[in-house]
């Protein structure tokens, strides 16, 4: 793979008119090269797409988001797919609960029972509801050198509503841009007005950020462990672990009593081994109780 572009889309694609064209200046290279090889990795799926980053929590229908854990029998978990765009992730995992999806909806009490309906219906032999409490990371970017997940940002502790910038989700065009000289223009937009927009939906943490978003198992990184924690001081640990660049979701969530741990990171590798080091070396910091890993067996809603 080209890993000099496919880190240079993720970790430094600049916000402008012309972003692909300016990234092929970065890298010295000629811009039909660089738009050749975006669209092969695009139509590959290696690259899922390229644009504005949005955070779920600007959208008011979905601004409380629970991590849920099935136990139940595989060949039944997809169903869970037709939920739409309120299950962002879905995952067959190594664990007592053996399926774990995350569920957004207006407040714990919607997705309470919408779990319990999806419960009955898919004979769910055991389940929990860990709503979030706190997001402190949300930033999925792949380090093609080291081998690990590496990514910088950190959650606003406001985010603003569409509803009160005056915006609908129509400006959810601009998570997936054209591969073209000039993408904004492709989506029928004024191109300074777009910047504009997103240079102040990323000051109103509407936007993450502008980047690429890439495939992990499509670039080689087999394992993703979703770290849980014990511990008697969750927010205090929580700030701690945001010193690590290797984590890319880091939350805080209400524990149950059936899953007693409170927070929660996810770090993807090449090898399982790294994601294993990197565990022992947060298990000795002070106010880790208890820490395990559930690695991942399959994405389900790839």
């Amino acid at each position: 793979m080209d890993s000099e572009l496919l880190m240079a889309i993720q970790y430094n694609l600049p916000l402008s008119t012309t972003p692909l064209v300016d990234l092929a200046e970065i890298l010295g290279r000629d811009y039909d090269s660089v738009e050749k090889k975006l669209r092969e990795y695009l139509s590959k799926g290696i690259i899922k797409r390229y644009g504005a980053n949005f955070n779920y929590r600007a959208f008011p229908n979905h601004r409380q988001s629970s991590l849920v854990g099935f136990k139940v029998n595989e060949n039944l978990a997809k169903k869970i797919n037709e939920l739409g765009e309120r299950v962002k992730h879905n995952y067959l995992r190594d664990a007592y609960f053996n399926v774990w999806f995350t569920l957004k909806g207006r407040n714990i009490s919607e997705i309470e029972e919408i779990v319990s309906r999806l419960a009955k219906e898919l004979c769910v032999g055991d389940y929990v509801i860990l709503p979030t409490k706190k997001v402190y990371k949300m930033d999925v970017k792949y380090d093609l050198h080291r081998g690990i997940s590496w990514s910088y940002g950190v959650e606003p502790e406001k985010v603003a509503t569409i509803n009160e910038l005056g915006l609908t989700e129509e400006i959810k065009k601009l998570e997936s841009l054209p591969i073209a000289k000039r993408p904004f223009l492709e989506i029928g937009m004024n191109e300074e007005e777009a910047i504009s927009l997103i240079e102040e939906l990323i000051r109103k943490g509407v936007v993450r950020d502008f980047s690429g978003v890439l495939s992990e198992a499509k670039i080689g990184f087999k394992f993703n462990g979703m770290n849980v924690i014990s511990t008697d001081h969750p927010e205090k640990l929580a700030k701690r672990l945001l010193e690590f660049h290797q984590i890319t979701h880091l939350i805080e969530r209400i524990p149950s009593e059936k899953w007693n741990y409170s927070v929660y990171f996810m770090v993807h590798a090449v090898e399982k081994e790294t994601i294993e080091r990197f565990k022992s070396e947060i298990a000795t910091l002070e106010g880790v109780r208890d820490i395990k890993v559930v690695y991942s067996r399959a994405n389900l809603k790839p």
